[in-house]
């Protein structure tokens, strides 16, 4: 029996962070992750970045080094609200502004108020977007969807102190869901006390050696490139196309590393 259960260097547990909008607290929080050794995914409106000249991109480029540029539409309207042609532009527009800010393609998101639909999924995927996050909360740690432009968080931060309880009470359980998944608003930490919470919240989770912590993109490629294995029909020889090494677990028992373009014969 061949498990797509464990995480890189054979772990069973990820953490990731995705914050919305983009924010002035973001540089705080960025620097509250580094400190921490987590990592996060931030969703931004490229209309806040039009106009700027090539220094200031490159300063916005390295304040958000380290972690994930993630689209949030152009101008943060709600997409299941616009026709086809508002949708395709307010993506498309900001995957543009932000390609121009991160240096790489940016290919997730997250919707806008967490509106979406069939017809605002269709469109995604015609602009090249590979994940979305929703802001419909699983309430606990969750597994990853089949489709990933569904992609539900655990929570939001200000419920994540419970679950993540719960999360480290059964991080040796194999039953229990792999992924935490938290999010929010950076402008959400506007007092000392919230900020004081944010960083209880992040050392809860942070410096745990069964624990990878992840963007939302690094999470969606290592999980791609699982999906992608080419297994025989006995289990017995497992083939890797994909660029990235993953690992695999049988009969729960044994873990195997099978690295990019290799096969493994068990």
């Amino acid at each position: 029996m061949i498990q797509l259960n464990r995480f890189p260097d054979g772990k069973r547990r990820a953490v990731t962070f995705s914050y919305d909008d983009g924010h002035i607290n973001d540089v705080r929080l960025i620097d509250l992750f580094n400190r921490y050794g987590v990592k996060g995914t931030f969703h931004l409106n490229g209309i806040n970045y039009i106009g700027k000249s090539d220094d200031e991109l490159m300063e916005i480029r390295k304040r958000y080094e380290g972690h994930e540029i993630s689209c949030h539409t152009l101008r943060h309207g709600e997409l299941n609200r616009m026709t086809t042609v508002s949708m395709l532009r307010e993506v498309m527009e900001d995957r543009k502004i932000l390609e121009k800010i991160a240096g790489y393609p940016v290919v997730g998101m997250s919707y806008p108020n967490g509106r979406w639909d069939e017809q605002v999924i269709e469109v995604l995927r015609a602009c090249g977007i590979v994940y979305s996050r929703t802001t419909r909360a699983a309430g606990a740690a969750i597994e990853f969807p089949q489709e990933m432009l569904e992609w539900h968080p655990s929570c939001h931060h200000k419920a994540a102190m419970p679950i993540i309880e719960k999360y480290l009470e059964t991080i040796d359980s194999e039953w229990y869901r792999p992924l935490l998944y938290i999010w929010g608003h950076a402008h959400e930490l506007r007092t000392e006390e919230d900020w004081e919470y944010m960083e209880k919240l992040v050392a809860s989770v942070a410096g745990n050696d069964k624990i990878w912590y992840a963007t939302n993109i690094e999470l969606y490629d290592y999980v791609a490139a699982q999906r992608s294995l080419r297994i025989s029909a006995d289990e017995s020889i497992i083939y890797n196309p994909s660029c990235l090494t993953v690992w695999v677990e049988r009969d729960k028992k044994e873990v195997f590393k099978i690295e990019p373009g290799k096969t493994l014969y068990l």
